[in-house]
């Protein structure tokens, strides 16, 4: 879930929001509290992970590259399309949109998990790896970061050097 919500919060604060600052909290805010809900569905046994997936050092650290790339795609996208001056939209604005798509996020999977009639997982997954969702969440936020990496680099060494006198 945190693959997919760190995906749109990085579109929505990386299009709308110039200041890098702004960027940061867009993202961190919401990410937080989807990052607080999905931790104790798992640990609930709401997920395909095994409950005890929560107290492994190697979730936390998936956790952590999975925010690390969701604010660098959107430092880099504000970067990008705030190079030439253009005024961003209120952080208010952006930050009410990427609250609203976490829990649009949150809301969906808790609906899944409703519709199917099952509070907890009937056979979790041994290896505790997640869903194909999630890995296609974190594949997709690592393509992107180290895609708009390399377009920022490319747009840098492009520049003409100026001489500091």
């Amino acid at each position: 879930m945190t693959g997919e919500v760190g995906i749109l919060l990085a579109l929505v604060a990386g299009v709308l929001l110039a200041e890098r600052r702004q960027v940061v909290k867009a993202v961190a805010i919401p990410f937080a509290a989807v990052l607080a809900i999905q931790t104790w569905a798992l640990h609930a046994g709401h997920g395909v992970s095994p409950p005890d997936t929560v107290t492994q050092a190697g979730y936390w650290v998936v956790q952590t590259l999975i925010f690390g790339c969701a604010v660098g795609i959107a430092v880099q996208l504000s970067a990008l399309r705030f190079r030439g001056g253009a005024s961003s939209v209120p952080a208010r604005f952006a930050y009410s949109i990427g609250a609203a798509l976490g829990a649009l996020v949150v809301v969906g999977n808790l609906v899944r998990v409703v519709t199917a009639n099952q509070w907890t997982v009937a056979h979790h997954s041994s290896s505790g790896s997640p869903p194909l969702l999630g890995l296609l969440g974190i594949l997709g936020l690592v393509a992107g970061f180290v895609g708009l990496g390399c377009v920022t680099l490319w747009q840098r060494r492009s520049r003409p050097a100026t001489r500091v006198i």
